[in-house]
């Protein structure tokens, strides 16, 4: 059967319908992925990488968030520079920018003995040169300063400013330091060379802290080395007296003194911390040890290092004593020697054999009375005497008496190491035992006194101390030179002499520069200070040409004075121009009176800030 005519006609038609739709994707597609390359290489190369690119046949459109109006006009002149403008289609937002805030301004410094780094955000306006010099001054030639800082377009205020300053001044009286500061406070953490510097400088920090700034500074302190660690209890009948205790932190410190409080009934004793313990066993052997005491009716136990001493009255019958015993022997660890007693009354009284008395007047003057056995052993003890309080302040009354017993010596000895810890102070020393009393510039000292009588007393001649904690004389700092004494050492250098620079120029010769020499050495010793440096010039020339001159010479000195390590945080430099002549400018002399640099005292920020308002 043959095809009619007609139906290869209409097959004809739709064949070439097909085959133009066909062709015309293609070459839609073709213009469409040309014009989208296009206007995207036009946009990155004109550094644009914020806006996408999306083709709809011959239509081009532009989507993004454009900075502001500038880079929303700057994308559309680059996309039309690749396709015609008409095809532009634009559907760009402009980001508003009005809540964006500044990033907050925070500066952290840490100092590790001459190095120092520093980095944070700090406002447009902060002086980076002179901050850094003053922290390159500290840290020394051997040091070193690293810092990243970035400025931000947030202004900072006056709280700003006096951190910055307060800062400094702690970092200038420790070596280890971490500081973070912010507008209203400063914080961080500082460690001290000593326990007393420790206490100083709190008390400094709270007298110097700036009105409307807060700390929130943790000073530390090293922890002393405490040799021999010590640790001696007394249990009698109605009473329980701690003599001496050491511990190697706060927490073992604690647990001690909370079991103490239990046997004894008393509360504020203290415990002295610091390095030295014996191995890290030492809270479970004394917690152990008071555990024993704990059981028996009377007895002492003393610990030094790593032996113990455990005496107990025979007043407890013996089969306790070993079940107590054989307790404290299971509890402690290996390397501790323990050495165990029952003794009795009649057993422990000892006849020192006299009294010796010690005396140390608060002008240092010491004096010992009493007798000792030998010559020999007369002449050591006023040795040792006149090495702790000097030759001239000690008067030796001790006689001799070849009945005393050997070590009778001993205990005089033992009395005066304790006597050299105290400020002033009486021991006297016979058959009851011995008794200190008097004041001294340490806490704590007490436990000293006992480790020194460690071994020499019975338990029925206990060591009886009474002394006085006082504060140490304070070291009065000498205040430096006033504004005004500070202002007139340098007019006084400038009476005969001043600044000079090249003709022209902000570049100060060899005379200014050894004049400036001699001007940095005053200011050095006022870190105070606030100081405007003002530059003038004569009325040749335009003046606007020499409102810049002296605008340019007056920063030159600047720069130079913190080249020399002058802190000038607190100094402005400002150039006038010719608009304050001290002298006529129509002779030659004259202009060059006029040719100058002033130092005044500049107006503080609070007063500025009245005045304004």
């Amino acid at each position: 059967m043959r095809v009619p005519k007609i139906f290869w006609n209409y097959f004809s038609l739709f064949f070439a319908a097909v085959i133009s739709v066909q062709v015309a994707t293609v070459i839609v597609d073709f213009i469409e992925k040309t014009s989208r390359d296009q206007v995207k290489k036009e946009l990155l190369t004109g550094g644009v990488n914020w806006a996408n690119v999306e083709t709809v046949g011959l239509q081009v459109f532009l989507i993004g968030n454009a900075p502001n109006e500038a880079g929303r006009f700057n994308a559309i002149s680059l996309a039309g520079n690749a396709v015609d403008a008409e095809r532009l289609i634009d559907q760009m937002n402009i980001i508003d920018n009005s809540n964006i805030k500044s990033p907050n301004l925070k500066l952290e410094i840490l100092k590790n003995g001459n190095d120092i780094s520093v980095y944070g955000i700090v406002p447009e306006r902060f002086n980076k040169p002179a901050f850094l010099s003053s922290l390159q001054r500290q840290s020394g030639s051997s040091g070193s300063v690293r810092e990243f800082i970035e400025y931000s377009s947030n202004k900072g205020n006056q709280n700003w400013d006096r951190s910055i300053r307060f800062s400094l001044s702690v970092l200038d009286k420790v070596k280890l330091a971490r500081l973070e500061i912010i507008p209203t406070m400063i914080q961080g953490e500082v460690v001290t060379e000593s326990l007393e510097q420790k206490n100083l400088l709190i008390k400094q920090l709270a007298e110097d802290i700036p009105k409307d700034l807060k700390q929130r500074i943790n000073v530390k302190s090293p922890r002393p080395l405490i040799t021999p660690f010590s640790f001696r209890a007394t249990k009698g009948k109605e009473l329980f007296r701690l003599d001496a205790c050491t511990a190697d932190n706060e927490e073992a410190a604690s647990k001690i003194l909370k079991e103490v409080t239990k046997l004894s009934g008393k509360k504020g004793l203290k415990c002295e911390i610091g390095l030295g313990k014996p191995s890290d066993s030492w809270l479970s052997v004394v917690l152990s040890t008071l555990n024993a005491l704990s059981n028996i009716n009377e007895g002492s136990v003393t610990i030094i290092d790593d032996e113990i001493s455990f005496v107990v009255q025979k007043i407890d019958a013996e089969p306790e004593f070993k079940t107590v015993l054989q307790t404290l022997e299971n509890a402690l660890p290996d390397g501790y020697l323990l050495d165990a007693k029952l003794i009795s009354y009649t057993e422990e009284k000892t006849d020192l054999g006299g009294t010796a008395v010690l005396t140390l007047s608060p002008e240092g003057l010491f004096q010992m009375n009493g007798t000792v056995r030998l010559q020999t052993t007369r002449t050591t003890l006023t040795s040792l005497a006149e090495a702790k309080f000097g030759k001239d302040f000690v008067n030796n009354k001790l006689k001799i008496d070849g009945s005393m017993p050997q070590d009778w010596s001993d205990l005089i000895m033992f009395g005066i190491e304790s006597m050299a810890l105290l400020k002033n102070g009486f021991i006297e020393i016979n058959n009851s035992g011995v008794s200190v009393s008097g004041e001294a510039n340490e806490a704590n000292i007490a436990i000293k006194i006992a480790q020194n009588f460690y071994g020499k007393l019975t338990l029925t001649q206990p060591l009886k101390t009474k002394i006085s904690y006082v504060e140490p004389p304070k070291f009065v700092e000498l205040e430096g030179p006033s504004d005004e004494e500070c202002l007139g050492g340098v007019d006084n250098l400038l009476v005969e002499r001043k600044i000079t620079f090249d003709p022209s120029s902000d570049r100060i010769n060899l005379d200014g520069q050894q004049l400036l020499d001699e001007i940095a050495d005053v200011l050095r010793d006022c870190e105070e200070l606030s100081l405007e440096i003002a530059g003038h010039t004569d009325s040749q020339g335009r003046e606007e040409m020499n409102l810049q001159l002296s605008q340019s010479r007056a920063t030159a000195v600047l720069i130079e004075l913190q080249r020399r390590k002058v802190l000038t945080s607190n100094y402005v430099a400002k150039g006038y121009g010719e608009v304050q002549p001290i002298a006529g400018n129509d002779t030659e002399e004259g202009r060059e009176i006029n040719r100058r640099i002033e130092f005044k005292l500049a107006p503080t920020k609070e007063v500025e800030r009245d005045k304004s308002e």
